[in-house]
């Protein structure tokens, strides 16, 4: 072996370690052994030099992207991210490194990387779910999450792809939109209530004075008088019955008193007509808020029991109204029949948890449903102080 050759292959061996693909070996006009040794040497050269571009193109694309971007291993600890997660997340490249994928969600919102795993543990390729992103500072991105499988160039499950569009403003929109649905909504069921109040209902009692006044006179056929009682009675009923569809319109002692003197009014309300138990606890001295949360409150709580009334054969309810430093909590349980939660995905059981849902979304609130069957239903809502 010449000492030129050995020499040749130690500078291309060193060459390629500094990642210069493009020096190739010089073969000899004997074309021996090391001759091929060092041919095949350059071949290796130039297919380092083809992946090593590809890999630089993939990596420019990668972190050019606008979306976010990040690779999970199989347990969900994050192998490499896109600088878009980087500006978005306030995060520098070091700190997800190794990290889990759960740095980068809420609290309430743990178990997404589970959910992942889940939905493409068979043969689905992908799939598309909105979620939330917390960035260092704690400031919520609401994102359109696409997930899928990575798999190396023999077929090997290598991991996770997940792109996150950042739906920040557009989720916000719709928040405005659901916000003047519902302003609008509460604004025409005052109307009606009022309209309801001040024109049927004073209709409605002066006609029952008029029959009353029948009495004052005297009529010898008893059925007369069994007859005036009846209408007096018939109109005292519909009296009754307006003044309730004018509570559940629109309640006035919400709008003067609170949420909570309305809640304690629909309790007491409750009592009385039908036989459940109530146990309504409130912080001390509770707020008033502004009138269009109070209303969704109130709501919620209305939607709440009217199921319970419904499809429950609860005798407890527990209704708890809280505020903290920085929350509004109202938590509400029963001890009914409860149900199975995996029919909820089903639009026409859920009808009344997802107008629940809607109310909650409107005002950057949280809400958590549980129930057992035989044990009960429970829901949780939250709301930033605003």
């Amino acid at each position: 072996m010449r000492k030129s050759q050995i020499d040749e292959i130690s500078d291309l061996l060193l060459s390629y370690s500094a990642g210069d693909y493009h020096v190739k070996g010089e073969i000899s006009e004997n074309v021996d052994e090391i001759d091929m040794i060092i041919s095949g040497i350059n071949m290796l050269g130039e297919e380092l030099l083809s992946t090593n571009v590809s890999k630089e193109y993939f990596s420019s694309i990668f972190n050019t992207v606008t979306d976010m971007v990040v690779i999970a291993d199989e347990n969900g600890v994050l192998n490499d991210v896109n600088q878009s997660i980087i500006n978005h997340s306030g995060y520098e490249r070091e700190d997800l490194l190794e990290a889990h994928l759960s740095l980068l969600l809420s609290k309430e919102n743990q178990g997404f990387f589970k959910r992942i795993q889940h939905e493409l543990k068979n043969e689905k390729n992908h799939f598309t779910v909105e979620s939330e992103i917390i960035t260092k500072e704690g400031i919520v991105i609401y994102g359109l999450f696409t997930c899928a499988k990575i798999f190396d160039r023999f077929g090997k499950f290598n991991g996770y792809l997940i792109s996150v569009k950042d739906i920040t403003e557009q989720k916000e929109h719709e928040k405005l939109i659901l916000k003047t649905i519902l302003s609008t909504q509460s604004a025409e069921q005052s109307r009606v209530a009022d309209d309801l109040h001040d024109s049927l209902g004073q209709e409605l009692s002066m006609a029952q004075l008029m029959i009353s006044n029948f009495k004052r006179f005297k009529v010898d056929d008893p059925e007369f008088m069994n007859l005036i009682e009846l209408c007096d009675d018939i109109m005292g009923n519909a009296i009754k019955r307006l003044r309730e569809i004018c509570f559940d319109l629109m309640p006035n002692v919400l709008v003067k008193g609170g949420v909570k003197l309305a809640v304690e009014t629909l309790v007491g309300k409750l009592k009385k007509s039908d036989n459940i138990n109530v146990d309504f606890v409130s912080t001390e001295n509770f707020p008033r808020l502004f009138s269009e949360l109070e209303i969704v409150m109130y709501r919620i709580i209305q939607e709440f029991i009217n199921n319970m009334i419904k499809h429950s054969t609860a005798k407890n309810l527990e209704i708890r109204l809280v505020e903290t430093t920085d929350m509004i909590e109202v938590f509400m349980k029963e001890n009914g029949q409860g149900f199975d939660m995996a029919k909820l995905v089903n639009v026409g059981e859920n009808r009344g948890i997802s107008n629940i849902g809607t109310k909650v979304k409107a005002f950057n609130g949280q809400h958590e449903l549980k129930s057992e069957i035989g044990v009960g239903t429970s829901l949780q809502v939250k709301f930033p102080k605003i």
